[in-house]
């Protein structure tokens, strides 16, 4: 068998990564749907019918047409073999202290040799699967030889693929983050540029403020409070931005309940979604749909996909650790973003999709770090690289042309 296009090694890793294939069980497949015929679905209620437009959450008819689709329509056979379409690999990483974790994540390796190490870092309730639009557009636009980029998508610590946080000890972002890091350093990437959204943002940032190999950081997601060194009258806003506070307001006083039981009661609530598969998609459908652009809601089959790989890799007690530290008591000063120990000195690139749960504006995010580059999208929302990704890499495109110093 001849070897799949971009997943030629450069000469230079340390680690060589394993090729790994995505198979599931046939029986764990037809146990899913067994599972999804027979759970049922709560009675109709006042606050379930389509009349409420979403506002307490997933209607009825919407469960009922995802359950339907699930079991008739969807195939997972399909999405899996769009998975293997692209380099995917595992790498052993012995972390500081001797614990080792299997990371999964999915490549294109260039041939140039000067390419740039890129990593694309996914966030909740998303996976890897969040950037294979983006490797499908480089995939078409680019051959080996041209490629600009070494691409690399890990699976985030806990999440899809890749190991689960250890049992005998707290494990927090700047953990995975380290994690992160040991993998770039692994494939022989002494230099490199980090993008993110949602955690992955917070990823992001942990590894730029604290990595010198880390160049430079770009961000479409960059929650925070607004900076105190500042009044309001000194951090303009522009007029698309004004709209994007109203939602970011919104976000913060309604669309929080969710965070807040991940970060205060985590065991219960991984026991729930892990009992039934359509509690899972309840709870993640609803991100997947009330998060994004509303002009332009995400296709279910890939709502499905995202929520079938978690409920196949059984990840969900193990991916939403993060969320004790958003929601530490007391509060970490700062939020996420604007943590002053997380300022990053080095350039930093921001996306702004007007549709995002919390749209930071540009003045406040250049308070959190050297902004070189910053462009404002009136269409997207939460999850930019499945909702716009022809634009989301042309703005990383546009970033990595400005930040990197070769």
């Amino acid at each position: 068998m001849s070897a799949q296009p971009f997943s030629t090694l450069p000469t230079f890793v340390k680690q060589p990564p394993t090729p790994f294939t995505l198979h599931i069980p046939e029986q764990k497949l037809q146990d899913l749907k067994t599972l999804v015929k027979l759970s049922p679905i709560g009675k109709e209620a006042y606050e379930s019918q389509d009349a409420r437009q979403g506002q307490y959450g997933v209607s009825r008819n919407w469960m009922l047409k995802a359950r339907s689709h699930w079991i008739d329509e969807f195939s997972w056979r399909d999405e899996e073999a769009r998975i293997n379409s692209f380099p995917n690999y595992t790498s052993l990483i012995k972390d500081d202290d001797g614990l080792e974790f299997t990371v999964h994540f999915a490549a294109l390796f260039s041939r140039k040799k000067d390419a740039v190490p890129l990593a694309l870092f996914h966030g909740w309730p998303g996976s890897f699967l969040e950037f294979l639009p983006i490797l499908r557009i480089l995939r078409e636009k680019y051959t080996p030889d041209t490629l600009p980029f070494h691409v690399i998508c890990p699976s985030l610590l806990g999440y899809p693929l890749s190991s689960a946080p250890p049992l005998d000890r707290n494990w927090e972002i700047k953990d995975t983050a380290r994690v992160m890091h040991k993998l770039l350093l692994s494939l022989g990437f002494d230099k490199y540029v980090v993008q993110g959204g949602d955690i992955g943002s917070y990823v992001s940032r942990n590894m730029a403020a604290t990595y010198a190999e880390c160049a430079a950081m770009h961000l479409n997601f960059c929650i925070m409070p607004e900076p105190k060194s500042a009044t309001s009258s000194s951090l303009p806003l522009t007029a698309l931005e004004e709209k994007g506070m109203i939602r970011f307001r919104e976000f913060m006083e309604f669309g929080l309940a969710y965070g807040r039981m991940h970060g205060s009661r985590p065991s219960t609530i991984g026991h729930v979604l892990s009992s039934s598969p359509l509690a899972l998609l309840a709870w993640i459908g609803e991100k997947f749909k009330d998060w994004v652009d509303p002009e332009h809601p995400l296709p279910l089959d890939t709502i499905l996909a995202d929520v079938t790989l978690y409920w196949l890799t059984e990840c969900f007690p193990t991916c939403i650790y993060t969320y004790r530290e958003d929601f530490a008591v007391p509060p970490t000063p700062g939020y996420f973003h604007g943590q002053k120990n997380l300022y990053v000195s080095k350039p930093m690139g921001y996306s702004y999709f007007a549709w995002e749960l919390a749209p930071v504006p540009r003045s406040w995010a250049e308070t959190s770090g050297e902004l070189v580059w910053f462009k404002a999208h009136e269409r997207g929302g939460h999850f930019a690289a499945l909702e716009r990704p022809g634009e989301l890499l042309r703005d990383i495109e546009d970033f990595v042309g400005v930040a990197w110093k070769g």
